[in-house]
C-alpha cells in the first residue's frame, strides 16, 4: 500500500469512527477505532502488512501527544504528587516486569526469562491516548487525573529503558544490574535536564522573536508544533531519553503566566490550542486505528505455528490478570499510606474508600499503542543468528492483553466512577438558554427604543441568529427535549399547512413561485429558522431559483426591481400570517387542560416567541409615518386560514367564509400608499444597513451576553465553572469577530 493511500485509510476510519461514536455512545472511541482498523486489516490484507519503526513512530506519534499534554498540565499539581507519580511511572513499571515475566515464563517455559521480562516491559507503560479518551467519559477525581496523567507522561521513559535492558539480555545472553542502573540514571536525569534546556532555550527564543516585533501567529503555532520533534531527535542523539526531554520541554513551555501580557498573546494561545487539539485529535485516532490495523498480522503467525486457540486464551488472561493485579496492589498501598490534604486522613483509616480509589486508578490505566509499538520492536534474531524464541507469541500476547485491558476500562470505569447525574455539560445548556432568552429580550428592547432606526435590520438579523441558537440548544438539552421538539414540530406543521392553503388560492402566479419561495425562505432564516424549517410550500425553491433572483438583482444593479419588491412584499406578509398559525397553534397547546404544566408552560413560552417574531416582520414593512400593515387585515387572514383548519372558532366569530377569502387576498395588496419601486429602494436600504451595522449590532450582543453570565452568576444561579465555560463561548465568538 503506498503511502498516499495509507494516509487516505487512515484519515478515512478517523472519521467514520468519530460518527460512529457519535451514535454510539456506550462504547468508547478507541474501541471503535481499534475495531475499524481490524476490518479496514481484514478487507485490506495491504493494511495489515503496515510496519512502523519504532523510533519514527515514537517521533511522529509519541513525542508531539506527550508534549501536548506536558504543557496543558499543572505542575504545581503534578510536583504536589511527585512521589506517587514517580512510585507509578517507575517503580510499578519494575514491578510489572518481575511479575509478568516471572509468570510468563512459568506458563510457557519455551520463553526465555529475558524475553518474558521484555514482555512485561512493554506491558509497563500506560497509555497517553488512551487515558485522555477515557478519562472524558467518567467522573475522575482530581488527584486520579493528575496520577494518571503525571504517569503517563514518565513511564513512557522508564518501559523503552527497561525494554531494551531486557532484549539486550535476551540477544546476548548477558545482563549486568550496574551497568543498567548507571545507564537508566543517564537516560531518565540527562533526559529531563536536556528537556529543561530546551524548554528554557525555545521559550526564551520565542520571546526574542516578539521582542523584535515580530508577532505572526502562523509562525508561533509552527514553531510549537516542531518543537517536540527537534527535542525528541536531539536529546536521543545526545545518548538520553528523548520521551522524558519531550515531557520536560513540555512542562516548561507550559508553565506561563494565566494573565494576558497582550491581544497578540491571546490570539497566539487561542490558535495554538485549537490546532493543537485538532492534531492531538488525528493523533489518538491513527494510533488506535493502527493498533487494529495490527492484530490480524500478530494473530497470523501465532495460529500458524500451532498453539490451541484456547492454550492462547489463557495466555493473555494470565498476563491481563498480572498486570492488572500487579497494578492494584501497587496502588491500594500507596492509597493507603497517602494523606488527604483536605480532611487530613490517611487512607489506612477508611480502606473501603481507598480500595474503590485503588480500583478506579487500576482500570484507567489500560495499554495501548505505546505498548504495541514497543513490542513490535523485537529483533527476528538472536545473536547467535539464531531466531529470537517465540517472537510472534510474545507479540500476540501483548496485543491481546492491551484489547484486554481497553475493554476492563470501557465496562468498568463507568460503573466504578460514573458521571454524576447532572454533570457539566447539561447545567452549560441549561445556562445557554436563559443568556440566549435574555439576550434577545435585551436586543429587542433596545430596538424599540432606539432613535437610530438604521440600526434596526442589522438588529432583527442579529436577534434571528440568536433564536436559531436558542431552538438548536434546547433541542439538545436533556430536559423537557421531547416534548419542546413536539412543540416545534406541530407549529412547522401548523405554518406547512397554511402555507399550502394560501398557495391554493393564488398567493403567487406560477412564473412568480420560484422568487417567491426563495424570498420567502430567506425571510425565515433572518428570524431564527434552520434547515427545512425555512422552506415553506412545494419545492420550487432550491440553487437554482436563488440564483435567478440573484441574477435578477444584478441586472437591477443590486437593488430590487417592481416586481421583486411587489413579491418580497407578499412574502413578508405570508410570513407573518405563517406566524399566526404557529401562534395559534400553540396557544391551543398552551389553554389545553388535557396537556400536562410543563408542556403547557412549554408552548406558552414558544408561543411568545413567535410573537417577537411576527413583530420583528412587522417591523420591516412599517410605512413612512411609521404605521405597519393594518391591524385588522392581519387578524382577518388569522381568522380565515383558522376557520379552513377548524381551530379557536372565535377568531371567526362575525367573519363569514367569502369575508376570511377576501381578507385573505386583499392582505396580500399593497396598502401602504408606497410604489412598488419605492417599496425596492426600501428593501435595499435596509439589506444594506443590515450588513453595514452587523458587525457593531454583533458586538453589543456579545456585551449583553457577558452581562446576562454576570448577573446569572451574581443571583447564584450558574456557578463559576459554568460561568467560565459559557465566557469562553463568547472571547472565542468576539475574536472571530475581531480578526473578520
Amino acid at each position: 500500500m503506498e503511502v498516499f493511500e495509507l494516509i487516505l485509510v487512515l484519515m478515512a476510519c478517523v472519521i467514520v469512527s468519530a460518527v460512529i461514536d457519535q451514535a454510539v455512545s456506550r462504547v468508547s472511541l478507541p474501541l471503535i477505532q481499534i475495531a475499524i482498523g481490524f476490518v479496514v486489516a481484514l478487507l485490506v490484507p495491504a493494511a495489515a502488512d503496515i510496519r512502523v519503526d519504532s523510533e519514527l513512530f515514537l517521533v511522529l506519534f509519541i513525542a508531539p501527544l506527550l508534549y501536548d499534554e506536558a504543557r496543558k498540565s499543572s505542575p504545581m499539581a503534578l510536583w504536589d504528587n511527585k512521589g506517587s507519580i514517580v512510585s507509578l511511572a517507575i517503580g510499578l513499571v519494575i514491578a510489572t516486569v518481575l511479575v509478568v515475566g516471572f509468570a510468563l515464563n512459568l506458563l510457557v517455559p519455551s520463553i526465555p526469562l529475558a524475553a518474558a521480562f521484555a514482555c512485561g516491559a512493554a506491558l509497563g507503560p500506560t497509555d497517553a491516548a488512551a487515558v485522555s479518551a477515557l478519562g472524558s467519559t467518567v467522573n475522575l477525581q482530581r488527584r486520579q487525573e493528575t496520577l494518571l496523567s503525571g504517569e503517563a507522561l514518565i513511564n513512557d521513559a522508564s518501559g523503552v529503558v527497561s525494554f531494551q535492558f531486557a532484549i539486550a539480555a535476551a540477544v546476548t545472553g548477558a545482563f549486568s544490574l550496574v551497568d543498567a542502573t548507571a545507564s537508566f540514571a543517564l537516560l531518565f536525569f540527562g533526559g529531563i535536564a536536556a528537556g529543561v534546556v530546551f524548554g528554557f532555550i525555545a521559550r526564551e527564543l520565542m520571546s526574542f522573536v516578539r521582542r523584535l516585533g515580530f508577532e505572526s501567529t502562523a509562525v508561533h503555532v509552527v514553531y510549537q508544533i516542531f518543537t517536540p520533534f527537534i527535542v525528541f531527535l536531539v536529546a536521543e542523539k545526545l545518548g538520553v531519553s528523548g520521551i522524558l526531554a519531550v515531557v520536560a520541554c513540555g512542562l516548561v513551555m507550559g508553565s506561563r503566566s494565566k494573565r494576558l501580557l497582550s491581544a497578540a498573546s491571546a490570539r497566539h494561545r487561542m490558535v495554538s490550542d485549537a490546532v493543537w487539539d485538532v492534531i492531538v485529535l488525528l493523533i489518538n485516532g491513527v494510533l488506535f486505528v493502527l493498533l487494529g490495523m495490527q492484530l490480524p498480522w500478530a494473530l497470523r503467525p501465532t495460529i500458524e505455528v500451532g498453539f490451541p486457540p484456547m492454550f492462547l486464551l489463557i495466555c493473555i488472561l494470565v498476563v491481563t490478570a498480572c498486570v492488572v493485579a500487579t497494578r492494584f496492589a501497587w496502588v491500594f498501598v500507596m492509597e493507603l499510606r497517602h494523606r488527604s490534604s483536605q480532611t487530613g486522613e490517611r487512607g489506612c483509616e477508611n480502606r473501603r474508600a481507598a480500595a474503590k480509589r485503588a480500583l478506579v486508578t487500576t482500570v484507567a490505566g489500560p495499554k495501548g499503542a505505546v505498548t504495541l509499538s514497543i513490542i513490535m520492536t523485537i529483533p527476528v534474531y538472536v545473536e547467535s543468528g539464531a531466531a529470537f524464541p517465540n517472537r510472534e507469541l510474545i507479540i500476540f500476547i501483548t496485543a491481546g492483553t492491551i484489547l484486554c485491558t481497553l475493554l476492563l476500562a470501557d465496562i468498568l470505569l463507568p460503573r466504578l466512577a460514573p458521571q454524576q447525574e447532572e454533570d457539566i455539560e447539561a447545567k452549560v445548556a441549561a445556562a445557554r438558554i436563559k443568556v440566549y432568552e435574555g439576550v434577545i429580550g435585551e436586543l429587542e428592547q433596545q430596538m424599540a427604543k432606539s432613535t437610530r432606526p438604521e440600526y434596526a435590520p442589522a438588529t432583527r438579523l442579529t436577534i434571528g441568529q440568536y433564536r436559531a441558537r436558542l431552538a438548536r440548544e434546547r433541542l439538545s438539552s436533556a430536559q423537557n427535549r421531547e416534548t419542546i421538539e413536539e412543540l416545534m414540530q406541530g407549529s412547522i406543521d401548523a405554518q406547512e399547512r397554511c402555507s399550502q392553503e394560501l398557495l391554493e388560492q393564488g398567493v403567487c402566479t406560477a412564473d412568480e413561485m420560484a422568487t417567491y419561495q426563495t424570498v420567502l425562505s430567506s425571510i425565515r432564516g433572518s428570524v431564527g429558522y434552520i434547515g427545512s424549517d425555512r422552506k415553506m410550500g412545494s419545492g420550487f425553491h432550491g440553487l437554482g431559483a436563488g440564483l435567478f433572483v440573484r441574477w435578477r438583482r444584478f441586472r437591477k444593479r443590486g437593488g430590487y426591481d417592481e416586481d421583486t419588491a411587489r413579491i418580497y412584499y407578499k412574502a413578508i406578509k405570508v410570513a407573518i400570517i405563517l406566524e399566526d398559525a404557529a401562534i395559534e397553534y400553540l396557544n391551543d397547546q398552551a389553554n389545553s387542560s388535557d396537556n400536562g404544566i410543563a408542556r403547557r408552560h412549554s408552548a406558552a413560552v414558544l408561543a411568545d416567541e413567535h410573537r417577537a417574531v411576527r413583530d420583528s416582520l412587522r417591523g420591516r414593512i412599517k410605512t413612512p409615518d411609521g404605521r405597519t400593515m393594518q391591524e385588522n387585515d392581519v387578524v382577518r387572514v388569522a381568522a380565515g386560514s383558522a376557520r379552513a383548519r377548524g381551530l379557536d372558532a372565535h377568531l371567526t366569530s362575525g367573519v363569514t367564509d367569502g369575508e376570511a377569502d377576501s381578507a385573505r387576498a386583499s392582505a396580500l395588496q399593497l396598502q401602504t400608499g408606497m410604489s412598488y419601486a419605492e417599496r425596492g429602494t426600501q428593501f435595499t436600504q435596509q439589506y444594506r444597513s443590515a450588513r453595514q451595522y452587523a458587525d457593531e449590532v454583533e458586538e453589543g450582543a456579545l456585551s449583553i451576553e457577558l452581562d446576562q453570565i454576570r448577573q446569572l452568576l451574581e443571583r447564584g444561579k450558574i456557578d463559576e465553572n459554568v460561568a467560565h465555560q459559557l465566557r469562553e463561548d463568547v472571547y472565542v465568538l468576539q475574536m472571530n469577530l475581531a480578526m473578520e
